[in-house]
């Protein structure tokens, strides 16, 4: 692999890692708001959409995790093809 290639190569994963991190934060907003929204409506209405609230959680969770782990294994193949170390 030539410098020019693996220097494409290395844009391309931070590129990559960026979404990722992008995507963990937005995540992170829709799992606030949704905290909220079961901390509220405990709060003022006595947890009627609780269960509702609380298995959303649960799915958009197990949904992000699964997503996660895939973006990782990817990223840290592409590295460790790079030469670097996860």
């Amino acid at each position: 692999m030539t410098i020019k290639s693996k220097a494409g190569t290395c844009k391309q994963v931070a590129q990559e890692a960026l979404f990722q991190l992008d995507c963990c934060r937005e995540f992170s907003d829709w799992m606030l708001a949704l905290m909220t929204a079961i901390r509220d409506d405990q709060k003022h209405s006595d947890g009627k959409n609780v269960p509702g609230l609380s298995n959303l959680g649960v799915y958009l969770a197990e949904t992000h995790l699964g997503d996660v782990e895939q973006s990782f294994e990817l990223l840290s193949d592409n590295l460790s093809n790079l030469g670097g170390e996860v």
